[in-house]
């Protein structure tokens, strides 16, 4: 049987966050201070049981396995609902795709929208028209740099510090060469991931960041870029690459060269098949996030901002709230505990 409990409890925090009865309310959220201002009306109004209601999902790339986890999650959260027309549509790797993607959304009046943003500012237009036309946006992972209904995201900054730690714990004291694998510029999620490795690097002086570069979220790319480090430095004691695809394509590319063994890789997401490099010993760690239920976490919070009680005008919102997943540091030690029915 699934545990949504924590989950649920997630949700009805950010309920409370965003406020059904106040006018305004002050959260902690990652120690800034967030205001919110909350409308007197909901913003739709509708009953998934009774009204015809019609929610998008808008993924950065189809086929990834992160977003096809999340879309199986929401569509088995929405599976109850005979009247809800669900539909994901593939955002090409691209920003503009998306936009035009979400010009459509808005003219075919959705009532919900559920999007992986390609681009933090170039997606922000769209996202802000789609909340001025009453649709609310709630992200995953990839932000929009303006304020929208949520962002439900597994731990960005604090998956990279993590990181940072384990990896500093296989060097020791000695010192150390480091190298990182880059999301693409402008992804909200990469940014963070990387700043939390960084400021983790910042307390261990004898770990040397000796480059990044951008792997483009791609197993082959993160080859292309494990292979160019190769080449250049001899020595490189610890791999981050701010996705588990990436890390597979630098596992790849170690293991080709003969050093896999002389050095740890890590990457972040907790894909199925990173867990069995795990196993394998082609891997040395991930930061495991159960996307199934990040998926379904986004649906019943379209679900709380649809329903004929939802008196929300996310609209009017001056910050996003921020649902975060619980995460799993996996390693050839822990990796057993991620059971079978929960791997993506």
């Amino acid at each position: 049987m699934k545990k949504f409990l924590p989950i649920i409890v997630i949700v009805v925090v950010l309920v409370v966050i965003i406020g059904i009865t106040v006018n305004k309310v002050s959260v902690d959220k990652a120690s800034d201070q967030v205001v919110s201002e909350v409308g007197n009306g909901s913003i739709a109004g509708k009953d998934p049981y009774t009204d015809a209601v019609k929610i998008g999902f808008v993924p950065n790339v189809i086929g990834d396995s992160v977003a096809a986890a999340w879309g199986e999650g929401i569509r088995r959260e929405l599976q109850y609902y005979p009247n809800i027309k669900y539909q994901a549509f593939d955002g090409k790797a691209s920003a503009e795709t998306q936009v035009q993607i979400m010009k459509d959304l808005i003219n075919q009046k959705y009532d919900c929208i559920i999007l992986q943003a390609n681009d933090a500012a170039a997606l922000a237009g769209a996202v802000r028209e789609a909340e001025e036309a009453g649709i609310p946006v709630i992200t995953l992972n990839l932000d929009a740099d303006t304020p929208h209904a949520a962002l439900v995201a597994m731990v960005d900054y604090e998956a990279g510090y993590l990181v940072a730690e384990e990896i500093a714990k296989s060097v020791g004291a000695k010192e150390g060469n480091v190298v990182v694998i880059q999301a693409p510029p402008g992804a909200s999620r990469g940014i963070n991931v990387e700043k939390g490795f960084r400021d983790g690097l910042a307390k261990h002086p004898n770990l040397k960041l000796l480059d990044a570069q951008n792997g483009e979220w791609l197993t082959e790319k993160g080859n292309e870029v494990m292979r160019d480090f190769l080449t250049k430095y001899p020595k490189i004691d610890g791999v981050f690459a701010i996705n588990d695809a990436m890390a597979e394509g630098a596992s790849q590319a170690a293991e080709a060269a003969g050093r896999l063994d002389s050095m740890v890789i890590w990457g972040a997401d907790g894909e199925k098949k990173a867990l069995e490099y795990i196993e394998q010993g082609k891997l040395t760690g991930t930061i495991y996030t159960n996307c199934y239920d990040q998926g379904a976490t986004a649906a019943r919070l379209a679900l709380y901002f649809l329903s004929a009680t939802g008196d929300v005008d996310t609209a009017r919102l001056t910050r996003t709230p921020v649902v975060k997943m619980a995460p799993i540091v996996v390693t050839q030690k822990t990796v057993g505990t991620i059971s079978p029915d929960i791997r993506w």
